[in-house]
């Protein structure tokens, strides 16, 4: 199973949605922004991530985004500011899925 980068974005307009989606993505991903969320991982663990927000999320009001990233244009991101050194302080082990 091959590896991807991903980009996820989302813009939930209930409370307590916006919970259980934070809490959800934290076991998959690293917050970038407060909405916004970077990981890499394989399509199952992504297809489980999607299945499990679409029990939370209300689809007529909240609104999810992935994009799927190349390695090649991964490569050439470029981050500074307080969040740049994000991942580097994330353990190598990955994350723990609940």
């Amino acid at each position: 199973m091959a590896t991807k980068h991903w980009l996820i974005v989302y813009d939930i307009r209930n409370t307590k949605r916006l919970r259980k989606v934070e809490k959800c993505m934290e076991s998959y991903a690293w917050r970038v922004q407060k909405s916004v969320f970077e990981t890499s991982a394989g399509d199952e663990t992504i297809n489980t991530l999607k299945w499990r927000l679409e029990q939370i999320i209300e689809t007529k009001e909240d609104f999810v985004l992935f994009f799927n990233i190349c390695e090649k244009d991964w490569q050439k991101q470029e981050k500074f500011g307080v969040g740049a050194k994000i991942k580097e302080q994330m353990p190598d082990d990955g994350f723990v899925i609940l």
